[in-house]
């Protein structure tokens, strides 16, 4: 009796491990981006200073936060990204350890597909994806997640 108590207890723990890994908490921005002069970029956007200087991203000079949102993934079911323009929708695909696979589209505000991108990324990392959507501006989602 003692043993099937035990064994009871670690497939309890055991199956909520499982249903962690089936699920993804993440944070999101949509930026602006454009290339003017001087250069700008909000406080918000700090922490992802060094992702936005790097290609191709450093093409672009000025920077702004558009929207912000937090989502709640969880495995094989899409889940759309409140933002300004246009439509995006993340898709956590599978998880392991420190890496979490995920789909992300992104459709322009004329409903036409312009980005998707099927990426594995750090857990706790931003990521981001970029669009350009005119000669000299981006449009950028960038996505945390744990």
């Amino acid at each position: 009796m003692k043993r099937l108590a035990i064994a009871f207890v670690v497939l309890a723990l055991a199956s909520g491990v499982a249903l962690a890994d089936d699920k993804a908490e993440c944070d999101f921005l949509e930026i602006g981006a454009s290339v003017s002069k001087p250069a700008s970029l909000p406080d918000e956007l700090k922490p992802l200073e060094k992702k936005l200087q790097q290609p191709p991203l450093s093409s672009y000079s000025v920077f702004a936060l558009e929207s912000k949102g937090h989502v709640q993934l969880a495995k094989l079911k899409p889940d759309a990204l409140k933002i300004v323009r246009g439509h995006a929708t993340v898709l956590l695909r599978d998880r392991h350890d420190k890496r979490i696979e995920l789909t992300m589209t992104l459709d322009d505000a004329k409903g036409k597909r312009v980005l998707e991108s099927k990426q594995s990324v750090s857990a706790g990392d931003w990521n981001v994806w970029v669009h350009s959507d005119g000669p000299s501006s981006g449009h950028i989602i960038a996505l945390m997640c744990k």
